[in-house]
């Protein structure tokens, strides 16, 4: 069994196809094909259900797709591990969902460009469901996410380095009302539903007994924020410490929640990969850019 014919399975399961894999890796699809026959002769179970309509991994091959991660992972960590003067360098691929890019990830990439100048940072912003399945996958290096809704598998961990407490914002003059009355008396403008903070905000609502009467929806945290600073509702919303700053000036906030509702984010990554050292760096410090101690 190669290396390189599990590098080209974890392309298949990663791409989908085994021409989108070739042509991530410059191969023909025939040379795709033979590898993988190959390896299924070595093994001596099929990988992939074959039908009229194309090829895809079975439950065999999804096993082996999850070992092979895990194998080339310790392999392609070796280097780094017997180096550790070369361990702050190369290109970091890391996700991050939309509000810690226009939040504290910026300043932490600039002072760590300034002071590690062979370390290069990719950037893929999208929601944390997403993040985490490319994690998962083998795309990205590690993620910014919020707080996963479910048991972290034990080969990957999530790290917390901020807390983010949920306010309404609502029109700047709308005054002391309640969060009842502000529901009462505005449009909802909800932020994007399918994100896992979306499920805190509806179980909240739900306990409180508070039925939104209109609801407007958007997959840009700045549209739905122009909409509110026009008076034309209000939408709740997880605030980090610099965008509260920010909030305070041009709307009016009102906790939400009883206890007020907070979510944590943190760093989404498998327990080892070669980039560790650059994730613990990034992680470092985004906990002293948020001032956040209980980092452990």
């Amino acid at each position: 069994m190669s290396l390189r014919s599990l590098r080209i399975l974890t392309a298949i399961a990663s791409k989908g196809s085994f021409a989108a894999a070739a042509e991530q890796l410059c191969l023909t699809q025939s040379a795709i094909s033979l590898q993988m026959k190959n390896l299924e002769e070595e093994l001596g179970v099929p990988l992939f259900e074959r039908t009229g309509r194309g090829t895809k991994l079975n439950l065999n091959g999804k096993l082996v797709v999850e070992r092979a991660r895990e194998i080339l992972e310790l392999y392609d960590g070796i280097k780094t591990e017997l180096s550790p003067s070369a361990a702050i360098r190369g290109v970091l691929t890391l996700g991050a969902v939309p509000t810690v890019i226009t939040g504290p990830l910026p300043p932490v990439l600039g002072r760590l460009r300034k002071d590690h100048q062979e370390m290069q940072v990719r950037l893929v912003s999208s929601l944390s469901a997403e993040l985490v399945r490319q994690v998962q996958e083998g795309d990205l290096d590690a993620a910014l996410t919020t707080e996963p809704p479910f048991a972290v598998p034990a080969q990957y961990q999530w790290r917390p380095y901020d807390e983010e407490p949920f306010f309404v914002v609502a029109p700047k003059g709308s005054g002391t009302a309640t969060v009842a009355d502000l529901f009462q008396a505005y449009p909802f403008v909800r932020f994007d539903k399918t994100a896992w903070a979306g499920a805190l905000v509806d179980g909240q609502l739900l306990a409180q007994g508070i039925r939104p009467r209109e609801v407007m929806e958007f997959d840009s945290l700045e549209a739905a924020l122009s909409l509110v600073e026009e008076g034309l509702g209000i939408a709740v919303m997880p605030l980090n410490r610099r965008r509260l700053q920010e909030a305070q000036r041009h709307f009016t906030l009102t906790p939400f929640g009883s206890p007020q509702l907070v979510r944590r984010v943190g760093m989404y990554q498998k327990r080892r990969h070669p980039r560790l050292a650059l994730t613990q760096l990034v992680l470092d410090e985004l906990c002293r850019e948020c001032g956040y101690l209980k980092n452990t």
